[in-house]
């Protein structure tokens, strides 16, 4: 029910971690395809994603999908690589541990999304497009005919070379949506071409890496990240050279490194362990800039978390540009842990808001005071067009010095705590005001967004939806209060188990908080009265409510 906004206690704590313990759930598997079409500088077949998916949706990434239970039933060939014009020869020990389950997987997706068919003819040939292999696409994407029926009528066999495995990428753990994904690689037959149906799907291409990155870094399109990472790793190469930078990038991953995340050009999300309140278990820095370069929201109190955060920051060190500065969106423990070992490390200063002084004197020091209307020099855009730049706002209500940046080239809401993909936000009176919070979402709703990344979970496309939803899943709480008061009255803790009967008892003490925020900005709106004081205080209909009600 909520995701960040105190500095929780030792007791706090030990009760989060009791609540994660018991929410581990099996990452589930997937596969996804590099489709080449050409040899050294191949292009690459990537699509689009329907704009009404929650995961993903608008953004460019390559074919794939989660394996199905169907998928392990499905016999894989074993062939000489040799036999195979298509597929360059795989390297021992490379995907050892993903079964031919995945390259099943990996083919009928494939098919699903782009028609391409890896699946041999009892000749060795592949199928050449055709009437009859897009009907049973048809009949299999609605289910009325099963991928191991087609396979067997058409009399197909998948042969394990021809999908070259290039690595695994395990989604990381701040996100609310995970896979575990085998990275194959194969070259389009030649009688074959892909065609991407509307659906889930909205178009799909062949494009040369530097291309579709130019667009993204132009703010054409959205691409994902997992997509952004290995498009880099083709850029100006080789498909020889790209894979070989595609292979060490994802062993890396599979040690621990952080994952290189960009959203956006120049944006990099860094997600960061750190003690949020449930179900969030990280919050996320956010490194952005071509120079200056800015750390927003470095949270990891952990010094081996902080270790993780100093890799990627030495990096930057080493190849430019050097961190010119900290900023944080306000004072929560969990949005200010590393800032001050941040700033001594890389001997820069730390901005934010004036408040954050007074209600954080005692971690850190802030150096520069932001304020409305404030504009923070990025540097040039990432496509070198003209000057880049974020602007500040004061969005309290969350927190009273809460600030969110928003950047009008690429229309990127760096939004703090204002809202959270992952849950509601906590809002915890005195310092939290939800009447104050309901004014800040509105503003922030009001900007052209294309880009919303919160403190914490998944940035999404969907920036203005997740802002009305925030809104709308307070006023539903408001009114289910106000017909829970006019019933009789109640004091809080009644109000509470009312309200949120079946919350975890770890959470409760979460939700008493935005039953009294909610409380008293009835209050303060002559909607609802107190009689009494502490425990005790019983809250009802003011008289006017009751009349109306």
């Amino acid at each position: 029910m909520s995701n960040s906004g105190t500095r929780p206690d030792s007791e706090c704590a030990d009760r989060t971690r009791s609540v994660r313990a018991t929410d581990v759930k099996p990452i589930p598997q997937a596969a996804s395809v590099l489709v080449l079409r050409g040899t050294q500088r191949a292009e690459v077949f990537v699509v689009r994603r329907a704009e009404h998916l929650r995961f993903f949706g608008g953004f460019l990434a390559f074919p794939g999908g989660k394996i199905h239970a169907g998928d392990a039933q499905i016999a894989v060939q074993s062939a000489s690589t040799a036999s195979s014009p298509f597929a360059p020869r795989e390297e021992p020990g490379v995907m050892a541990d993903f079964g031919p389950a995945l390259r099943v997987a990996a083919v009928r997706e494939l098919f699903e999304e782009t028609g391409v068919l890896l699946a041999r003819q009892p000749g060795g040939s592949f199928p050449v497009s055709c009437a009859a292999l897009d009907q049973s696409r048809r009949e299999i994407l609605d289910g009325t005919q099963s991928w191991e029926h087609f396979l067997r009528s058409w009399q197909l066999t998948i042969r394990d070379n021809d999908l070259e495995p290039v690595g695994r990428l395990v989604t990381p753990e701040f996100s609310s949506i995970r896979f575990d994904t085998a990275f194959y690689v194969a070259h389009v037959p030649q009688d074959q071409a892909p065609a991407v149906w509307r659906g889930e799907l909205q178009e799909g291409c062949f494009t040369f890496a530097h291309d579709v990155l130019s667009r993204w870094e132009r703010g054409e399109l959205l691409i994902s990240p997992p997509t952004v990472a290995i498009l880099q790793c083709l850029r100006h190469n080789s498909w020889t050279e790209g894979k070989l930078r595609l292979r060490a990038l994802l062993q890396s991953l599979e040690t621990g490194k952080i994952h290189p995340i960009f959203f956006a050009p120049r944006v990099q999300l860094i997600p960061l362990r750190t003690q949020a309140l449930p179900p969030s278990t990280h919050t996320n820095a956010y490194l952005l800039g071509t120079g200056p370069l800015y750390l927003i929201d470095p949270g990891p109190a952990d010094p081996e978390e902080q270790e993780r955060l100093f890799d990627v920051l030495d990096e930057y060190q080493a190849h430019g540009p050097a961190l010119s500065a900290v900023v944080l969106t306000h004072h929560h423990a969990d949005h200010i842990g590393a800032a001050r070992a941040c700033a001594e490390r890389y001997a820069v200063p730390i901005w934010a808001h004036a408040r954050t002084a007074d209600l954080s004197r005692d971690k850190v020091r802030i150096d520069r005071a932001l304020r409305e209307g404030d504009r923070l020099d990025l540097g040039k855009t990432p496509d070198s067009s003209g000057p880049w730049r974020l602007e500040v706002l004061h969005t309290p209500g969350h927190a009273s010095d809460h600030l969110a940046f928003y950047d009008p080239h690429l229309q990127l809401l760096l939004a703090g705590d204002m809202v959270s993909t992952l849950s509601s936000v906590v809002i915890a009176p005195p310092d939290g005001d939800l009447a104050t919070y309901m004014a800040s979402l509105s503003r922030l709703r009001e900007l052209p967004i294309r880009m919303l990344l919160p403190g914490h979970g998944s940035p999404t496309s969907r920036g203005r939806q997740v802002l009305d939803e925030a809104i709308a899943h307070r006023r539903k709480r408001e009114a289910m209060l106000l017909e829970i008061l006019a019933r009789g009255s109640r004091t809080v803790a009644e109000l509470v188990l009312e309200m949120y009967r079946g919350v975890p008892d770890p959470l409760m003490r979460f939700a008493l908080w935005q039953v009294v925020a909610a409380l008293e900005k009835l209050h303060r709106e002559g909607k609802a009265s107190v009689a009494g004081q502490g425990a005790d205080a019983a809250w009802t209909l003011a008289g006017a409510e009751r009349l109306q009600t």
